[in-house]
């Protein structure tokens, strides 16, 4: 049986020995750990701060007024480790559980129970008897990024884009777990000439890793890496398809329904809007969608990612129910100079209120119905 670790929990930032950026190449080379930061990057300086509407704007839980957290990734060279594929985690030889990589892991498994071997609230590891070895890679895509897309355009690619401007990608492989056709698509258009190895397995031994710490939850907080993968993104998409007003549908989902979607839709449609459900389109459609787009509508929703994408100055109105309020597209508008325009609604409504067929799919969590004389309103001031 293989002897079980004690696991203790590292915060990069805090934990990790502190050097320049030279000196950790150095120290990854050998297997040795170190930490250092990216240069501070905020793109949002000048950029239009936000505005406020909707029936339950004035409950909105954030101050419109306050200035959105930047953050300044750190960079991480870790030596002997266990790496989780499908998790993004790290749990060092030594019992090291390195907080960046397993953040946003903790969401989906509080406990991280479900990573192989994690036991007793995430205090005790057993290892594989036997796991894949690969010498070195660097790790970047975190538990969210491997089926939100949200979460793969602005944690994980600025992560790749931190360590290939630390030097840090340089003959080593990016790992990551099996891909999906459009998170293959949106790092080719980012790092043509990178080279990613797909892992299969559960776990695998890795004998040396790099990772950044913008993995975990960078999209509440981004800077202007956002704004530099969105530039390398838009160089290789496509060309746009010519829509201006462009309608990001839910009618598709499940967990958050709106009532009246349907209407609404049908409403934008008579002032221009072309309707999609971005599910449907492949990484470099939705891409080419946002290039030529001036408004953009949606409630909130990882698709609202696309913001990025949009042309300086562009505007988005998100339709934010109140028991899902976020800032989170707010600041990647910021970060790319387009003006956000939050609409807060009651919710939840009585989910009898909703069509029956999407109580019955899979995943329904709730449902909520925004006044919709009242949105059309704040969708025109924004044509």
């Amino acid at each position: 049986m293989t002897a079980p670790l004690s696991l203790r929990p590292i915060v990069e930032a805090r934990d990790l020995p502190p050097m320049l950026a030279a000196e950790l190449r150095e120290r990854f080379a050998r297997g040795e750990t170190g930490v250092a930061f990216a240069p501070e990057h905020d793109a949002s300086i000048g950029a239009p701060p936000g505005t406020l509407a909707g029936p339950e704007a004035a409950a909105w839980p954030y101050d419109i007024a306050a200035p959105l957290p930047v953050n300044v990734p750190a960079f991480c060279a870790v030596g002997d480790s266990w790496w989780f594929p499908r998790f993004g985690g790290l749990i060092g030889a030594d019992g090291a559980l390195y907080n960046a990589t397993i953040g946003e892991a903790r969401h989906g498994s509080g406990d991280l129970s479900a990573l192989p071997g994690v036991l007793d609230n995430a205090t005790r590891f057993i290892p594989p008897a036997s796991a894949p070895d690969i010498e070195a890679g660097a790790v970047f895509l975190p538990w969210g990024g491997t089926f939100n897309y949200g979460h793969f355009v602005i944690d994980a690619l600025p992560s790749l884009l931190t360590l290939e401007r630390a030097g840090l990608l340089d003959g080593v492989p990016a790992l990551a777990p099996k891909l999906t056709a459009w998170q293959s698509d949106l790092i080719g258009m980012a790092f043509p000439d990178l080279a990613v190895r797909e892992v299969e397995a559960s776990v695998v031994r890795l004998k040396r890793a790099v990772f950044a710490t913008s993995m975990d939850h960078f999209l509440h907080h981004p800077n202007g890496l956002v704004t530099d993968v969105a530039a390398r993104v838009l160089a290789k998409a496509p060309a746009g398809r010519g829509a201006r007003r462009v309608y990001l549908s839910r009618r598709g989902q499940s967990m958050r329904v709106m009532i009246g979607e349907a209407a609404f839709e049908t409403a934008l449609a008579a002032r221009g809007f072309t309707i999609v459900r971005p599910e449907t389109l492949g990484a470099a459609e939705q891409v080419a969608l946002m290039r030529d787009a001036e408004v953009v509508v949606g409630a909130s929703g990882a698709a609202l990612a696309n913001a990025v994408f949009l042309p300086k100055g562009a505007r988005v109105v998100e339709i934010q129910p109140l028991n899902f309020t976020s800032q989170w597209v707010r600041a990647a508008c910021r970060q790319v100079g387009v003006d956000w325009r939050g609409y807060v609604c009651a919710s939840p409504a009585p989910a009898r209120q909703a069509p029956l067929l999407a109580r019955l799919r899979r995943g329904f969590k709730f449902a909520f119905r925004p006044p919709l004389d009242d949105l059309l309103a704040v969708v025109d001031a924004a044509l």
